[in-house]
């Protein structure tokens, strides 16, 4: 990816590959939802199929080629943003097979792996299967944690689970109160106490730029200082692309 513009946001988390997965599912509402974004200051992007062991098991051969036929129209759009690929891979065989193998997709050829962690219990064994991940050489971001129960009555555990092992990533949705007041609450809590280490727009629809990114948005806006809306939302997210 091409980060040398010094304005624009990054969005590490967003689901634009069309009809691969629960996202996108036409070409023509891939590039609506990224003119959408575009126009709420966003230039930078990775877009993040969904890859587990049960309901979206295509090969890695499928989202490569899906990502292209993206990255062509995008270039035929005249759309000036820059377009960078990954995954969310769901916490199971799958990953730890990709970790092992060290053969994971990565965000944008970084060593970040998006990670959605089981929603309704934590494992035992997870601080360990994080810190894991550095001896295959990369660093786990924890997408949408907010939504898992163990943390919503005890945001601290999170911090300490993250803490040297995982980047924490708070969604829009879950800002946005898409699946619950609980899950809202907790979602605000991590950005404004600032164990959020990002927020990215997780988009699947461009229904969601106005429900969804729109208020989202102006929320942060009026919430957050600038300097800690830039963190989260262009500092942060570029280095880590940038950062060896």
């Amino acid at each position: 990816m091409n980060l040398d513009a010094e304005n624009g946001f990054c969005d590490l988390h967003l689901h634009i590959v069309p009809g691969i997965d629960d996202g996108a599912r036409t070409m023509d509402a891939s590039l609506e939802i990224l003119r959408g974004l575009y126009d709420c200051g966003y230039r930078h992007f990775v877009a993040t199929p969904h890859a587990d062991d049960h309901r979206f098991t295509y090969s890695r051969e499928t989202i490569d080629a899906g990502f292209a036929k993206l990255a062509d129209a995008v270039a035929a759009s005249g759309l000036p943003i820059d377009l960078g690929k990954g995954v969310e891979y769901t916490y199971g065989e799958r990953l730890r097979r990709d970790v092992t193998d060290r053969t994971a997709m990565t965000l944008a050829d970084s060593r970040y792996v998006l990670l959605e962690l089981p929603e309704e219990f934590m494992p035992a064994t997870m601080p360990d299967t994080l810190f894991g991940f550095g001896a295959s050489g990369y660093y786990p971001v924890l997408a949408h944690p907010e939504r898992c129960k163990p943390f919503q009555d005890d945001v601290d555990a999170l911090s300490r689970l993250a803490n040297g092992r995982a980047l924490v990533q708070v969604s829009f949705r879950s800002l946005a109160g898409t699946f619950g007041r609980t899950i809202k609450k907790t979602a605000w809590r991590l950005v404004e106490s600032e164990v959020a280490d990002l927020v990215a727009t997780d988009c699947h629809s461009p229904r969601e730029l106005r429900k969804v990114v729109q208020p989202v948005m102006k929320q942060l806006r009026r919430r957050l200082d600038a300097g800690h809306l830039n963190r989260l939302m262009s500092a942060f997210p570029r280095r880590m692309l940038t950062t060896p």
